[in-house]
């Protein structure tokens, strides 16, 4: 028999149009009849007139061959139809829904392929829904119509729409292969069509996707792709329920989304548990947000979809699949290609001391097959073993109740010993130790790859790990690492300069810390930019015009030599001569000259510089933190000349510490304010990673127990002054992000910054609801005194006069309570000194009172402000370092 002839649609047709004719069974019964005799070779061998009319007669008679009854109504149709797909793999469709456009039923990839079946409308339809297969509603004589769709809800890209507008033209079987084959190819299509859109770097791997295909495990935590979702460098344990949700609307809504998210979700489906589904809908019911999860989370091996490669592309053992396959079509097609392969696994698991659970297998095949896929549509990606770097801890740390039943850590180590000597091999035909270079997969590697190519900071969150490891290497910083001097000092001078040096270590605490913070960020911002081998103190000079002086005398006089020649002009972090300020100012000055040794009690290196109207020395250990100074930037005057008195004019070192406030008296704006919260927050982040958020913390809920102070205070008072001096400080640092919004000049003195501002009592009629009021400053006080809570400072308040009550005695009182606002040390603050004053003209009289009588404020003390022997601070007899006649000649010696 010629099969061209049996096989040809036009001779088919015409029987079964003449078959239909003959005995009235329906067309659609008549062509299964017809293609069923063909499959059968029960059909004459020439399809001529005569040959199709003794086909007809032959099938006409009693007794002929009677296949299974075609499907004539619409939910035959769709059942034969659904039964076609689960030949191909596919999973679900066991329920019909009536609907507008017919009776639908969904099977295939998540949501499923909407496949819905009804017939012609009429003119007048009303647009109600029909059942197809009811003579009371539709005309049953109409021919059936089929639509399709994937995915069935909003796509993020266009829709895949198929279907007939006759279902008697083609038979089921044809039909449903036919949508199979589009749908795949659609989808693949779309995949490829993505690429120019994949600019967003996995912050774990490098590789590339649409902003939206990279997913989080938790609200917080920093979205990745499918291969580095269970990744043990993820910050943040994984949330399932939201995870899920997140999962199924990708996977509904975008037909171009990563295969390898299917393997995902099938994992954790298997993994997590008995009637997940129902408890993930129970949880999310309790949440109030997405009301319900799919089905493929409670019916793992029935309802998840594994995309397949396209038939070309994919291993012999998956040909007679469709598109893409429920895991148990996937599993039953390895057993039939080894039927040994199950058992192999057992034993791979068990030499490995891996324990067997049954759900390895379905578990392992989902990935290999998922991202087997994914390297196929995304083939600039990087391969499939890439996955076997992120199976560490990440499946053990999903979080209770929906954590891995049983030791998690054998389904990880299970997945990776199948995954990397059984099923990659086997599909990928090559093992990890063999796998070939392929540059596609490099980004930018080939000449018409106009791709950006891969930098360090494509991986973030890996490569924050790995920085923060070497870095401490480079540092010497790492947990008990022994003592000596740390790789990023470089070389040490040598000869005969090298003897006999005084130290450069800091002066104090502060200095200490002050210094490797300003190392940590300088290498870490070198690192990112070079990788380890630019991580040095040379390269923060030549690069970033940064100089940390080495703690180790040798190493320091060495850097100082080289990289401060020539009159280098700097902005030094000094802490003053022999660290006498409490806080380091930022000064300007020119170095003219290193010196190693110095005349005094101590010889220490140091370096001779020159302000512009005088010079002077810096010693080593007085400074945290040199930096190139910006061409034209102005000395700062640090030492008084002897026509300052009559200019008017103070030095760096001479004004008062608390006079850095705005020249006209005018109070910082909320924008200024807002400016310092972010840009010392910024600062945080470099430093402590997430850890900025418990500064945030720490800050803000000391601010709120200030305010509580504060306020019990002024309560009861007509009026209160309120001083507050800040220890602001220049936040500029090096980050890829760019330098920021610069501080306000105030910040920048290296002195405190002085604001002051009145609480007053409100009178109760004015009908505000408010007690007491801040005046035009009220919008600001809550954000001032954040501020102050995270750099750091001091408080005064002054209450006067009482609203209620006779003073003891019928004397009025002055009053001051001081608090000191420790910022970054432990973002607290503690009371340091109340003192009331009622007899002015007696500093020991019993009616004054003062808690700390010795106290200073830091700002006096840094301005040279001391209590002389039998001075008390109650009535001010203080006194100031230096020339005490010209202080007296001044009018000097009451306060300041």
């Amino acid at each position: 028999m010629s099969p061209k002839h049996s096989t040809h649609p036009t001779n088919r047709r015409q029987i079964a149009k003449a078959l239909d004719a003959q005995t009235r069974m329906g067309y659609q019964r008549a062509l299964q009849r017809v293609v069923d005799a063909a499959e059968k070779g029960l059909l004459p061998e020439v399809l001529d007139e005569a040959g199709r009319a003794e086909a007809v007669r032959l099938l006409a008679e009693q007794g002929a061959l009677e296949p299974d009854p075609g499907p004539f109504l619409a939910k035959d149709y769709l059942k034969a139809l659904v039964g076609e797909f689960r030949r191909l793999g596919w999973g679900a469709g066991d329920e019909t829904e009536l609907e507008y456009v017919g009776l639908t039923a969904y099977a295939g990839p998540v949501a499923g392929l909407s496949l819905s079946v009804g017939r012609a409308a009429d003119k007048d339809d009303d647009g109600e829904e029909r059942d197809p297969d009811d003579p009371e509603q539709c005309d049953l004589g109409k021919p059936l119509y089929l639509m399709a769709m994937c995915p069935s809800g909003n796509a993020t890209v266009d829709d895949f729409e198929d279907g007939l507008a006759d279902c008697s033209t083609e038979p089921v079987r044809a039909t449903a292969r036919r949508l199979d084959t589009e749908l795949g190819r659609t989808r693949l299509a779309r995949v490829r069509g993505m690429e120019e859109h994949s600019t967003t770097p996995c912050p774990i791997c490098g590789d590339r996707y649409p902003e939206h295909h990279l997913l989080k495990n938790s609200p917080s935590a920093e979205p990745v792709c499918p291969a580095c979702i269970f990744d043990g460098d993820q910050h943040y344990r994984t949330d399932l329920p939201y995870l899920a949700v997140r999962l199924d609307r990708l996977l509904h809504e975008d037909l171009s989304a990563p295969a390898g998210w299917d393997a995902v979700a099938a994992v954790l489906a298997l993994a997590c548990g008995a009637n997940l589904r129902g408890r993930l809908d129970r949880a999310l019911r309790e949440r109030g947000g997405w009301p319900f999860v799919m089905e493929r989370w409670g019916e793992p091996l029935t309802r998840s979809w594994i995309w397949l490669p396209p038939p070309a592309d994919r291993h012999p053992m998956f040909r007679h699949l469709g598109a893409g396959a429920n895991l148990t079509a996937l599993v039953d097609a390895v057993d039939r290609h080894d039927p040994t392969a199950r058992t192999a696994a057992k034993t791979m698991c068990r030499e490995a001391d891996v324990r067997w659970r049954d759900a390895l297998w379905p578990a392992a095949i989902a990935y290999a097959v998922a991202l087997t896929t994914q390297a196929c549509e995304r083939d600039r990606h990087r391969t499939p073993y890439h996955l076997l770097h992120s199976l560490s801890d990440g499946i053990g740390q999903v979080m209770k109740p929906f954590a891995v039943t049983g030791d998690a850590s054998n389904v990880e180590s299970g997945l990776m010993e199948l995954l990397e000597y059984q099923l990659l091999p086997m599909l990928l035909g090559h093992s990890l130790d063999e796998e070939p270079d392929d540059p596609r997969r490099r980004y930018g590697a080939q000449d018409d790859d106009e791709r950006p190519a891969a930098t360090r900071a494509d991986a973030r969150i890996s490569h924050a790990i790995d920085r923060a490891n070497q870095v401490a290497v480079i540092l010497g910083t790492l947990p008990f690492a022994p003592p000596g001097v740390p790789a990023w000092d470089g070389a040490p001078v040598t000869g005969p300069d090298a003897e006999r040096l005084g130290s450069t270590a800091p002066a104090g605490e502060q200095c200490a810390a002050l210094r490797q913070e300003a190392r940590q960020q300088a290498a870490e911002a070198l690192y990112t930019a070079g990788g380890p081998l630019m991580v040095d103190a040379d390269h923060a000079w030549a690069r970033d015009g940064w100089w940390v002086p080495s703690d180790y005398c040798q190493h320091a006089v060495r850097q100082a030599r080289q990289f401060l020649a020539d009159r280098t002009r700097v902005l030094a972090l000094w802490y003053g001569p022999g660290a006498q300020f409490p806080e380091p100012v930022q000064v300007c000055v020119e170095v003219t000259d290193v010196r190693l040794h110095s005349t005094g009690p101590v010889d220490t290196p140091w370096l001779s510089v020159w302000d512009g109207h005088s010079h002077f020395g810096m010693t080593l250990s007085d400074l945290a933190l040199v930096r190139r100074a910006e061409p034209g930037e102005e000395l700062t005057q640090v030492w008084p000349t002897h026509g300052d008195a009559d200019t008017g004019h103070h030095g760096a070192a001479d004004a008062p510490a608390g006079a850095s406030g705005p020249a006209d008296g005018t109070l910082p704006t909320i924008e200024e304010l807002s400016l310092l919260t972010d840009r010392f927050l910024h600062v945080a982040g470099h430093r402590l990673g997430e850890g900025w958020k418990s500064v945030d913390e720490k800050a803000y809920a000391a601010h709120q127990r200030l305010e509580k102070a504060l306020e019990a205070e002024y309560t009861g008072f007509a009026a209160t002054s309120v001083k507050v001096w800040i220890n602001l400080f220049d936040t500029t640092h090096p980050c890829p992000s760019g330098p920021g919004q610069p501080l306000p000049a105030y910040a920048l003195t290296g002195k405190p910054y002085e604001v002051e501002f009145a609480v007053h009592a409100h009178d109760p009629s004015c009908g505000c609801g408010q007690e007491y009021g801040f005046g035009e400053f009220s919008d600001r006080v809550c954000q001032l005194l954040i501020v102050l809570c995270l750099y750091g400072g001091l408080i005064e308040a002054h209450p006067m006069v009482e609203i209620a009550g006779t003073p003891e005695d019928g004397r009025a009182a002055l009053r001051d309570i001081t608090w000191e606002v420790s910022g970054p040390d432990t973002y607290d603050f503690r009371e340091v000194q109340r003192r009331v004053i009622r007899d002015v003209t007696d500093a020991d009289s019993p009616l004054n009172t003062d808690t700390n009588p010795a106290y200073i404020p830091p700002y006096m003390a840094a301005d040279g402000w001391y209590l002389p022997e039998g001075g008390t601070s109650l009535m001010l007899h203080g006194r100031r370092h230096g020339d005490e006649d010209e202080l007296k000649e001044r009018g000097a010696d009451g306060p300041a």
